[in-house]
């Protein structure tokens, strides 16, 4: 699955959480609102990394819906799992399943590719000096 995360596409996204969320809502990323905000986070995780939008290509953010639960409460709850990548045209949605979360809720998980990883590094070592 490759969906660019535009508003012209805000129908296919909506249909593919419909799809994979069934009847879950309460702990799940539900409409397109909530992809909209994920695209907003992982261009500010592209930003604080000094990534270009060139040097970006192939990055990825792995989200897991879910806000944490008291420790007591020890019963699984159905969230989403979301993948977005960087491509040429922007952030896309590749990947969406169920996942099941325990108290601890989602999670943000920024991934980057060797190549991507090896220009953060250099923007990150331009920025300090060792004495």
């Amino acid at each position: 699955m490759k969906i660019k995360i535009t508003d012209s596409n805000a129908a296919k996204i909506q249909t593919a959480l419909d799809v994979v969320n069934g009847r879950a809502s309460e702990h799940t990323y539900c409409v397109y609102g909530d992809i909209a905000r994920l695209v907003t986070e992982a261009e500010t995780r592209r930003a604080d990394l000094r990534l270009s939008k060139r040097e970006a290509k192939g990055m990825r953010l792995r989200c897991v819906s879910g806000a944490r639960v008291a420790t007591s409460y020890n019963w699984k709850r159905k969230a989403t799992w979301v993948e977005l990548t960087y491509c040429a045209t922007g952030w896309c949605l590749t990947e969406i399943h169920l996942f099941d979360v325990y108290y601890t809720g989602g999670f943000i998980r920024t991934v980057l590719p060797p190549a991507v990883e090896a220009v953060a590094l250099e923007q990150f070592r331009s920025t300090y000096a060792v004495a």
